[in-house]
C-alpha cells in the first residue's frame, strides 16, 4: 500500500452526475479542493471551454461510455484524463477505482480519507493530486481479476446477506437479530488468522447439508448453495 507524498498544480473537471460523481464533488467539498463539473443535462456548447480550462478531466460515468465519450470529447487534448471503472482500461486515460459501495446518502470526511484506490497507469499524485487516500497499483491485464474479487466480495455478498434477511423476514425474525452475526463474521474474516468458516461446511455434516438444501427446493439460491459446497468441498457425497 503506498500514500501520496506531495501535490501538484491543478484544476478539475468532474464528467458525470451519478453516484461516483456526487461523492467525489462532496468529498473534494469538505477538502476545499476547487473544482468545476459538467454532465450531459447541461449546455454541449459549455463542455468546450471547460475542457480548456482544467488540467485533470475525471469521467465518472458508466464503463460503456467511456470509449464513446473520449472520442467525442477528448482525443486531441493534452489533459490528465482520469476514469474510475474498477474493470475495464482505456488507452490514454488513468483508471483509479474507489474500493467502496456508493449509497445515496452521502458520507463523511474521515470516511472519504480511508477509501483505498486502486490505480492502473499512474499514480495518485498523477491522477488526484490534493487527494491523500491509501492506494495500491496494478496492471491493465490484472483489472479483471480485481474487479472480479470486488463482486465476490460486495455484491454477491450483499446478494447473499438480502437473502438472508428476506428468510428472516418471513419467518418473523428482526433484521437487527442479524447485525451482531453478520458483523462479527467481517471482524473475523479481516482481522482473525485461521479458518473462519462454521457450521456444517467446515464440519462436513452431510444430514444438515441435505436438510439446507431441501428448505430451498424450487429455490435458485439452492444451485448457488450447491456452488458453494463444490467451492469448499469438491468431493461433497452428492445423492
Amino acid at each position: 500500500m503506498k500514500q501520496a507524498t506531495n501535490t501538484i498544480s491543478h484544476s478539475y473537471l468532474l464528467i458525470g452526475s451519478g453516484r461516483v460523481a456526487r461523492h467525489l464533488s462532496h468529498y473534494f467539498n469538505l477538502l476545499n479542493i476547487q473544482h468545476d463539473s459538467w454532465d450531459r443535462s447541461q449546455d454541449p456548447i459549455a463542455i468546450r471551454h471547460k475542457l480548456n480550462s482544467a488540467s485533470h478531466i475525471l469521467l465518472a460515468i458508466s464503463d460503456s461510455a467511456l470509449e464513446g465519450f473520449y472520442r467525442q470529447y477528448l482525443a486531441g487534448y493534452e489533459k490528465t484524463l482520469v476514469h474510475f471503472s474498477g474493470a475495464i482500461q482505456v488507452s490514454g486515460m488513468i483508471s483509479a477505482h474507489p474500493l467502496m459501495t456508493f449509497s445515496s446518502d452521502l458520507y463523511d470526511l474521515e470516511i472519504y480519507k480511508k477509501i483505498h484506490l486502486t490505480i492502473c497507469g499512474g499514480t495518485l499524485n498523477e491522477s488526484l493530486p490534493g487527494l491523500s487516500n491509501p492506494w495500491s497499483e496494478i496492471l491493465p491485464e490484472q483489472k479483471a481479476l480485481y474487479h472480479t474479487a470486488c463482486v465476490l466480495g460486495g455484491n454477491f455478498t450483499s446478494l447473499l446477506i438480502q437473502k438472508m434477511l428476506q428468510i428472516f423476514s418471513d419467518l418473523s425474525i428482526p433484521s437487527t437479530a442479524a447485525e451482531v452475526y453478520l458483523n462479527q463474521i467481517l471482524k473475523n474474516n479481516l482481522h482473525s488468522t485461521g479458518h473462519m468458516l462454521t457450521g456444517p461446511l467446515i464440519r462436513k455434516d452431510i444430514l444438515t447439508v441435505e436438510k439446507n438444501l431441501e428448505s430451498l427446493n424450487n429455490d435458485p439460491y439452492q444451485d448457488i448453495y450447491r456452488s458453494f459446497l463444490t467451492a469448499h468441498w469438491p468431493h461433497y457425497p452428492r445423492k
